[in-house]
């Protein structure tokens, strides 16, 4: 007669196969986990220092998900900032209380989220345009820690020269995101990383130069554009 072993619920987490269902207190414990910053103080130093290996560091490395994360909020929140007190010192102090809400507020999460579109039309067209197989996570992480460039558009309170801070330092990040797909996805060559890059900053560019133009809301360089 066959013995039927049966399984201890202490034992051993089980491998989960593509299609497996994972538990939500799984989900849980991932955003319940502190965000590990001295790891993104010393990521973001590195590339501000001009060490590009951070990208393809952080590519491959699944626990720098929070540092990634918090780099890029910092570079945005820096770029609002900027942007914002650059509006109060035009202004004379007359657009304090209106920018701080359409810029460094309701800005940051615009710009987070037109992010958040740029990096998911990349993904998608290195998969479905050049066949190139990617992680999401690994490309958003690379391109967050690249997005950290954006802390120099802090630097748009040098009034008449505010445009062209912005200017620079959103074509540096947008270089760097090219550096980043190279890092994430080796597969993709140099063609495809910038027609994949270029697809998604044209769509982050134009929702943002809209929602400014339109909705009065922006941050970095397109509060220039601000209805």
């Amino acid at each position: 007669m066959a013995e039927i072993r049966s399984h201890p619920t202490g034992g051993p987490a089980r491998t989960l196969h593509r299609g497996t269902r994972v538990p939500l207190s799984t989900y849980l414990e991932r955003l319940e986990s502190p965000v590990d910053w001295r790891r993104a103080v010393s990521l973001h130093r590195r590339l501000l220092a001009g060490d590009l290996s951070v990208l393809r560091e952080t590519a491959r490395t699944e626990s720098d998900n929070g540092p990634a994360a918090l780099i890029l909020a910092l570079g945005v929140l820096a770029a609002s900032l900027g942007a914002w007190l650059w509006l109060v010192i035009e202004s004379r102090g007359a657009a304090v209380g209106d920018s701080a809400v359409h810029v460094l507020l309701l800005g940051s999460f615009a710009t987070l989220a037109a992010w958040g579109l740029w990096t998911v039309l990349t993904w998608r067209a290195l998969r479905v345009v050049f066949q190139v197989e990617v992680g999401l996570r690994a490309l958003a992480r690379s391109m967050a820690v690249a997005g950290g460039f954006f802390v120099w558009q802090f630097f748009m309170i040098a009034g008449p020269a505010s445009f062209a801070v912005g200017l620079v330092t959103t074509l540096a990040a947008l270089l760097l995101a090219i550096l980043a797909v190279r890092a994430a996805a080796p597969d993709a060559d140099d063609r495809a990383a910038v027609i994949s890059v270029g697809m998604g900053f044209a769509v982050y560019a134009l929702a943002l130069s809209m929602l400014a133009d339109l909705a009065g809301i922006g941050s970095g360089i397109f509060v220039h554009a601000l209805g």
